[in-house]
């Protein structure tokens, strides 16, 4: 079965499950970019980002036959991607990082107020940034990132092909990380404290 014959994730998966490279292949090709890019904003490092993401594929690769996705294929890579991310953060940044009892005890603390208080104006800048982009790049940017879509259902809304809808994301994502590097540490570990919440 060739690539173009899978309807979607779903039936790719259930291929995969029997070894079907065909399948391995649509999934890797509808998903690599995006989970290298998803990276990419937290590690802020291209060749690593890519690194991580092949890694995650040859995961599924290899747990093929075992593999269970509750929820859709994409939000389980960005899970994983996530968890992937924070393992190397904490690698490379281990003194930033108190343990889990620790963080939990400054939340119960009166502190705790100003951890949301800087939280909002995090969001606020982050928001700042977004508003900032081009007009068309800043629309598939958040077509992709706040509704999840696909390249392929990006391009098809706009009349336009996944690879513009990739240019227009890699502007995207350019120029956030030219505006929010001042705030890219207190981004990125107000992000980790939040999982840690969650």
């Amino acid at each position: 079965m060739s690539k173009q014959f899978f309807k979607n994730d779903s039936e790719a998966l259930f291929y995969l499950a029997d070894g079907n490279i065909n399948a391995y292949r649509y999934l890797f090709n509808n998903h690599f970019s995006n989970l290298c890019n998803f990276l990419l904003v937290y590690l802020h490092n291209r060749e690593l980002s890519e690194e991580i993401a092949i890694d995650i594929f040859a995961y599924i690769w290899e747990k093929r036959q075992t593999l269970q996705i509750k929820a859709t294929f994409k939000s389980f890579l960005f899970a994983a991607a996530k968890n992937k991310a924070i393992s190397q953060y904490r690698k490379e940044h281990h003194k930033w990082f108190v343990s889990i009892d620790a963080s939990e005890s400054v939340i119960q603390d009166d502190s705790s107020s100003q951890f949301f208080l800087e939280d909002i104006e995090l969001r606020t800048i982050i928001n700042e940034a977004i508003l900032k982009l081009p007009e068309k790049s800043r629309q598939i940017y958040l077509l992709a990132w706040e509704e999840n879509l696909s390249y392929k259902e990006i391009a098809s809304r706009f009349g336009l092909s996944p690879k513009t809808v990739e240019n227009h994301i890699g502007i995207a994502l350019r120029k956030l990380r030219e505006s929010l590097k001042p705030y890219y540490k207190q981004i990125f570990s107000l992000w980790i404290v939040m999982q840690f919440i969650d």
